[in-house]
């Protein structure tokens, strides 16, 4: 429960001084005992995901959410990586997201991260075989200038 959530994280200052706004982590031993066996938080409002995007970052994990209203776009913007949907999803979601699901199907978000996957790796193994085509290079003429005595 997202509230439930919230209410044993958030800072106190802040849920004193501004109780419909949590942005501080307030009891990070609380925020880990959590997020260790967290795999869904249903019935949150934005504050709630707001504050569980703040702790995992906090944490040092790499952060993705999903989201489709107005109210998911804070959320959206602190990740790390922000999926909003293209059909149903607001403009504000949108604009907020760094990848808009034009299909909103989740199976997307899986396809791109294959073809993510692939092209780093393509990307790396041509960086690596430059480098080492142009080193063997490199040394060659090096040798060869040394051996012979002029450029090559």
């Amino acid at each position: 429960d997202g509230m439930s959530f919230t209410s044993r994280v958030a800072s106190t200052n802040t849920r004193e001084t501004h109780p419909d706004k949590y942005d501080k982590i307030g009891n990070m031993y609380e925020a880990k005992k959590i997020l260790r066996n967290l795999r869904v938080m249903a019935r949150s409002r934005p504050e709630d995901k707001y504050l569980l995007v703040s702790a995992l970052k906090e944490l040092g994990n790499v952060v993705a959410v999903t989201g489709d209203g107005t109210n998911d776009a804070p959320a959206l913007k602190k990740a790390d990586v922000g999926f909003a949907m293209g059909i149903q999803g607001t403009e504000v979601a949108r604009e907020a997201a760094d990848i808009v699901l034009l299909d909103d199907n989740f199976a997307s978000i899986v396809r791109a991260i294959m073809w993510g996957r692939n092209i780093y790796d393509n990307i790396r193994r041509f960086l690596q075989f430059q480098l080492t085509v142009n080193i063997v290079a490199l040394i060659s003429a090096f040798v060869g200038a040394c051996v012979l005595n002029e450029s090559p």
